[in-house]
């Protein structure tokens, strides 16, 4: 069972992320550490401050030397694969094989339309998706890369230097959708992260179910992947407890407390006591 935390660089500054991060990294409880991908703030005003996490995970990287960290989730809109791969790989390269790439296909239209990033529509989005997945594997595990896709070419790039993690810096895809996003995280994923933010278990049994039956249908076993549950900090350690407990009974193998915007980064050490605990009297 991994555990990690996921914190949002939305109204907030440099130093409480940065010493947030350290503590957690020197506590040595949690596993990974997450951070969103917007250029305006989700369901939040948008004069509201933001800041961009690649640029911030340099900073995570340089002065920590545990904890992982990695996007939950990267919006494949803002990036083309190349350069996203280019980023990905000079910071796992920093952080000695660190990284963990969470990827999404792109939904707030506010953002793009604001910054004159082109919003595909959805089918065209999760496509573009899985071309970027196979482009990032291909880049990290090949000497040269070539990839003819409906959206991107690539022609025998060489690129270097690869990642640190060998074959690659784990994948990971969040979100529930049953038609598109559950299948290609059991395609290419090494992560699917099932975000339960209503704590509505029937939707969670339904996914579960959908889950399992895309790996049934390519032959990939349910051991292949890491389930993570994200769920937001009730501000209730004992609630929270009751939700970990649950979520290992449906068979989590990573629990990852997300804290909103606006909370006290000082709780983080306190909830990462708790779980320490927990798992000693498991």
């Amino acid at each position: 069972m991994r555990h990690s935390f996921k914190v949002w660089a939305q109204e907030t500054d440099w130093p409480t992320l940065r010493d947030c991060w350290v503590t957690a990294d020197r506590q040595g409880f949690w596993d990974v550490v997450w951070l969103n991908d917007h250029l305006y703030p989700p369901k939040a005003p948008p004069e509201l401050a933001i800041m961009e996490p690649w640029e911030l995970f340099g900073g995570l990287a340089a002065l920590t030397d545990r904890i992982r960290f990695g996007t939950m989730v990267s919006s494949n809109t803002f990036r083309h694969p190349s350069v996203l791969a280019k980023q990905a790989a000079t910071l796992d390269q920093m952080s000695s094989g660190r990284l963990e790439i969470g990827l999404g296909a792109g939904w707030k239209q506010t953002e793009h339309d604001a910054f004159g990033i082109p919003l595909p529509p959805l089918t065209e989005r999760f496509d573009r998706l899985e071309e970027t997945l196979q482009i990032l594997d291909g880049l990290f595990t090949s000497e040269v890369f070539s990839f003819d896709g409906r959206y991107t070419s690539i022609r025998e790039a060489r690129f270097e230097p690869k990642p640190v993690q060998r074959p690659r810096p784990p994948f990971v895809i969040g979100g529930a959708g049953p038609k598109r996003t559950i299948p290609i995280a059991a395609r290419h994923a090494d992560q699917w992260n099932y975000p339960d933010f209503d704590q509505d278990f029937a939707k969670l049994e339904s996914a579960l179910a959908t889950f399992e039956a895309a790996l049934m249908a390519i032959g990939r076993p349910r051991s292949d992947i890491e389930l993570s549950v994200q769920f937001r900090y009730p501000d209730d350690l004992g609630r929270m407890l009751d939700l970990v407990a649950t979520y290992e009974g449906y068979g989590a193998d990573h629990i990852l407390v997300s804290f909103s915007p606006g909370t006290d980064t000082a709780v983080v050490p306190v909830v990462a006591e708790a779980l320490a605990e927990r798992r000693t009297q498991s």
